[in-house]
């Protein structure tokens, strides 16, 4: 299915603001799936995305913190690029500071997986899979 960037941008943020959570991640090689995990230390964060022109953003980090430094709430912007299907986004266990870019592999209206490679190669990389919570 082929997406316009609205579409994409409907599917990120509702009307207002769409609210997910992370479900699991996979580690792949290859494109193969090596590995099925959780982070408890991300279990209770929420992703808040807003539909306003500024690209807003929120991350709520929960009581389980992967890093001791990780503050309660982390406000910044996100962006897409179409063309690339790349979502920029923070995402705390990787960075509180700077947001990665994150190939969007699916994307619908209750589910989201995006990717992150780990190699120049393209080899190696993590798919977070994230689900729908609140939706405004």
């Amino acid at each position: 299915m082929c997406l316009t960037p609205y579409t994409y941008t409907k599917v990120f943020t509702g009307e207002n603001s769409k609210t997910w959570k992370i479900k699991f991640l996979e580690e792949t090689l290859d494109g193969e799936v090596l590995n099925r995990f959780s982070l408890s230390c991300a279990a209770d964060d929420k992703y808040t995305f807003y539909a306003k022109n500024e690209h807003t953003f929120e991350v709520l980090t929960g009581t389980l913190k992967c890093d001791s430094t990780e503050p309660a709430l982390i406000k910044d912007v996100w962006t897409f690029t179409n063309a690339s299907a790349t979502l920029t986004m923070i995402l705390p266990f990787f960075s509180v500071n700077s947001a990665i870019p994150l190939i969007v592999r699916t994307a619908d209206d209750d589910e989201m997986v995006l990717e992150i490679f780990l190699d120049e190669e393209n080899k190696g990389s993590y798919r977070i899979h994230f689900e729908v919570i609140d939706e405004n």
